[in-house]
């Protein structure tokens, strides 16, 4: 018999690895993500939840002349499907979207009056599998896609005066793979 639950939190962290655009690639990698969601249960296997997240891109390492970070701040809406809570695999598919804040410390040049803030939005597929401790949490991996509509601009923080770009290569929307850790506590059993 399914066992059946009306809500969960699911969280998670790992590191993550910019796709595009190839200045933000070259001048940022990056350094972790972490999110956390709670999520209810709208009919068997489809849910819907608020999700938070918080990824961090800079620059460590000590032969640089900058230690610039941008941090990308989501929040939005979780919509997503669960396969059976019985097995001892539970696999977690999952679309976010909503806004983003993007925010950058360390930067060479000085802050614009208000900071460095910049507004957009975000599109998030992702997936965790995760393996049964009990029947309310799974613990595993999870791996996701982050769409940001924002172009990373190295001179809007002075980061151009350190590398030399092409054009083309602050083109393209901000995407970045995100790969890590993730906890799902299932909680509310309830009939079906």
């Amino acid at each position: 018999e399914e066992i059946f639950y009306r809500g969960s939190i699911d969280a998670g962290g790992g590191i993550e690895y910019p796709v595009t655009n190839k200045a933000l690639r070259i001048s940022l990698p990056g350094l972790y993500y972490l999110h956390l969601s709670a999520n209810y249960v709208l009919a068997q296997h489809l849910f819907a939840g608020l999700e938070l997240e918080d990824s961090r891109l800079g620059n460590t390492a000590s032969i640089i002349a900058y230690k610039t970070s941008m941090n990308i701040y989501n929040a939005g809406l979780k919509l997503g499907y669960y396969t059976y809570m019985q097995h001892d695999f539970l696999f977690c598919y999952f679309l976010s979207i909503g806004p983003s804040l993007i925010t950058y410390a360390g930067a060479p040049n000085p802050a614009p009056k208000g900071g460095y803030l910049q507004e957009s939005f975000f599109v998030t597929p992702g997936i965790l599998a995760g393996y049964r401790i009990n029947n309310e949490l799974r613990v595993g991996l999870e791996l996701s896609y982050i769409f940001v509509a924002y172009k990373f601009d190295p001179a809007y923080t002075g980061i151009n005066q350190y590398i030399v770009y092409n054009p083309s290569d602050i083109n393209a929307y901000t995407t970045y793979f995100e790969w890590g850790f993730g906890v799902y506590w299932a909680f509310a059993e309830s009939e079906k």
